[in-house]
């Protein structure tokens, strides 16, 4: 038991030094997953020492099970109001496939292991090795990504970049209203710090757009929030998030500042946003502002795909020893009397 408890305060004592060091790496959830699962181990372990310790532990099992099952619902129902309230497209539709593979992968798994043929066997095994990949990957990046949002850094700066998205009828929508929101409450915190920050709100004209969203975002922050026009320089070209982080640095080079910056995005961004600024050799910290409840399943897995692209090696070779158990056990299979 003693080897327990200090094995997770290790693993404890390691994230968070990494996480201090810098909170914008995927590592960050590698390391957090370990010291939750090492946590776990020992309440388990704690837990079956007591009177019914065991009977308890198999209702926390069941209660799990359920859990699994109630998630995958309840994606499936957000994926419908997603639909309903954002329209269909394969990004609205995200969190409601996601919910359907997690309700029927491991019966279909299950289904064809059962056939007894080789083929299927193996296929059945690949499914099952490739949904706890995926599963655990999209564990790591909630425990890297989770804790971003909820502490972030605050920095002392003279720029804060806002990154754009989508216009309605060429106007600040409400998720884009969130993020110039919190750019706004980051420099109440810089100015009463005594500084005086450059806003570059960021964004350029999409293909179904009246115009730049850059443009958009200035005429919010000026005219409806009141910042004086000085303070304020849209970005209006860029086209993806990396160039927003790329011209936006520009302009305020250009206008004298020295980073890092502030990047005030919607919170389930925040991460990624942080990650790609890192990646780009900046060291800006990106803060989130608040998103609609129903919006953010779909967004978060939007979000993950995106950063499990950003490590496409990694994950083709981590799947390595699942694809070789496969072929050993499709061969075994074909032997077999």
């Amino acid at each position: 038991m003693l080897g327990s408890l200090i094995w997770t305060a290790f693993w404890w004592a390691v994230y968070l030094l990494v996480f201090r060091q810098d909170r914008r790496r995927v590592r960050n959830g590698v390391l957090l997953l370990i010291a939750l699962n090492a946590s776990v181990s020992l309440v388990t372990r704690l837990v079956s020492t007591l009177p019914l310790g065991n009977l308890f532990a198999l209702a926390v099992g069941i209660v799990s099970l359920l859990g699994v099952l109630a998630l995958g619902v309840f994606m499936v129902a957000n994926g419908l109001t997603m639909v309903r309230k954002e329209g269909r497209s394969l990004g609205n539709l995200l969190s409601g496939l996601a919910g359907a593979a997690l309700l029927a992968a491991p019966w279909v798994a299950a289904a064809l292991v059962l056939t007894m043929a080789p083929l299927a066997i193996g296929a059945g095994a690949l499914l099952a090795l490739v949904s706890l990949h995926v599963g655990i990957a999209f564990l790591v990046f909630l425990c890297a990504s989770v804790p971003y949002q909820l502490f972030p850094r605050q920095l002392e700066t003279t720029g804060i970049i806002v990154h754009g998205s989508g216009l309605i009828n060429g106007k600040v929508s409400k998720l884009l209203r969130g993020r110039l929101d919190r750019a706004v409450a980051e420099r109440d915190r810089l100015l009463a710090a005594g500084l005086d920050p450059l806003l570059v709100p960021s964004g350029g004209k999409g293909e179904d757009e009246l115009r730049p969203e850059g443009e958009a975002m200035a005429e919010y922050l000026i005219d409806e929030v009141g910042i004086p026009a000085d303070r304020v320089h849209a970005e209006t070209e860029s086209r993806t998030t990396e160039e927003n982080v790329i011209l936006s640095h520009r302009i305020l080079d250009e206008a004298g500042h020295q980073g890092p910056y502030i990047v005030a995005t919607s919170r389930y961004h925040a991460f990624r946003a942080a990650l790609l600024a890192r990646r780009l050799g900046f060291a800006d910290e990106a803060v989130g502002g608040r998103t609609a409840f129903y919006y953010v399943p779909s967004a978060t897995l939007r979000e993950f795909i995106a950063v499990m692209s950003y490590h496409k090696v990694w994950n083709a070779v981590l799947l390595l020893p699942s694809l070789a158990f496969v072929a050993l056990l499709v061969r075994a299979a074909f032997l077999a009397p």
